[in-house]
């Protein structure tokens, strides 16, 4: 029996590829200190693709931005609490240990595309970096690579490596792995596309050309936070389908950021629900939509348009998102919770798991 319950607990934590465990994060603010993230628990399996949802202001945003890295960019601090990424704890590293892990470990599609490519270099040229900073980060010095021997022989000495962007030799150099990349991102003529500027493409194909190079550094998670927020429906559509399909042919797991619930419910496993820093649901995506358990979840699915002929008014939530230097005591959803009670307003909940593989964290269910 021992031996039964020790394997399980093993093939658990093989399939565990990022584990959250207590994480607390606060801004500075010339009002103190604004917590945004209280106490989140996370797990991110491997081949999974999970969407956080929520509100603006719900902290989807700074969760994504802990996990690779870049809160120093609005300041940010991770007060407590630990985020393993296959048993590392990311959250221990200074930053140069931490680089080894930023994009060829861990990759991001931020919202705005166009204003993460350089406007002044073409996309062959762009993709091509993207794999030199791979190669760099996978080998200990210059000499072990024939491959980086070239690339460090295109190079202009003088030029410090931060500043340097590759020229024409390099795209060349890498053109196959090019051509391949925008070729599994769906895109007809990439020939064509690497001489091309960011400017001279649409938005969907921008959202593609930033997953390309995304994946050209083989991450094992993706991180997308709203990538189809600037794209018209159609293309939202093309987009969601594609990181769907790339999530098998290329063996990563994404964790999708959104405040869409359609966009969650056409592409996700698994969703989780946040709320003023706080994750207040999780579960399998049929489940949530079947029979969400947190009034706040419930909230969300009424204020979505059901596309058919029913007359019926949309439910929005009243109020708003607590501020966040302002937090109440207990359950932060209570002043605008319909089934709101006494222990709501002085405790806050603790998630427990009302169904299997369902969790939530509402009084509702016990405590």
């Amino acid at each position: 029996m021992l031996e039964t319950v020790s394997s399980e607990v093993s093939d658990v934590n093989n399939n565990r590829l990022l584990a959250i465990s207590d994480l607390a994060i606060e801004y500075k603010s010339t009002r103190g200190n604004l917590r945004a993230i209280d106490g989140a628990n996370l797990i991110i399996e491997k081949n999974k693709l999970i969407a956080v949802v929520g509100e603006s202001g719900c902290g989807k945003s700074t969760l994504a931005l802990a996990i690779i890295g870049l809160l120093a960019i609005p300041p940010a601090k991770i007060q407590s609490g630990k985020i393993e990424y296959k048993s590392v704890n990311l959250v221990a590293l200074n930053e140069n240990e931490r680089r080894k892990y930023r994009g060829t470990e861990i990759a991001m599609v931020f919202q705005e595309p166009l204003t993460s490519l350089n406007p002044v270099y073409k996309i062959g040229d762009q993709i091509a970096e993207a794999i030199v900073v791979r190669e760099e980060r996978s080998i200990p010095s210059k000499g072990s690579s024939e491959v980086m021997q070239k690339v460090y022989s295109t190079r202009a000495p003088a030029i410090p490596p931060r500043f340097r962007m590759p020229g024409r030799s390099l795209t060349k150099l890498f053109r196959s792995e090019i051509l391949d990349a925008l070729r599994i991102v769906r895109i007809a003529d990439p020939e064509q596309v690497i001489e091309e500027y960011p400017f001279e493409l649409s938005g969907g194909m921008v959202q593609r050309v930033m997953i390309a190079m995304a994946l050209v550094q083989k991450p094992a998670l993706l991180i997308a936070d709203e990538p189809t927020t600037a794209l018209d429906v159609t293309t939202q559509a093309q987009v969601l389908k594609l990181m769907k399909e790339l999530m098998d042919e290329v063996d990563a797991s994404i964790l999708l950021v959104t405040h869409d619930l359609a966009v969650a419910s056409q592409v996700a496993d698994d969703i989780v629900v946040m709320y003023a820093g706080d994750i207040v649901e999780e579960a399998n995506v049929y489940d949530f939509f079947s029979e969400p358990l947190h009034p706040y979840s419930k909230g969300l699915l009424s204020c979505v348009p059901s596309g058919s002929k029913n007359k019926a008014l949309l439910k929005p939530i009243p109020g708003t998102v607590p501020d966040l230097s302002m937090m109440p005591s207990g359950c932060k959803y209570a002043t605008r919770c319909p089934y709101v009670m006494n222990i709501c307003r002085s405790r806050k909940p603790g998630p427990i798991e009302a169904k299997p593989n369902h969790r939530v964290a509402c009084f509702l269910y016990g405590q």
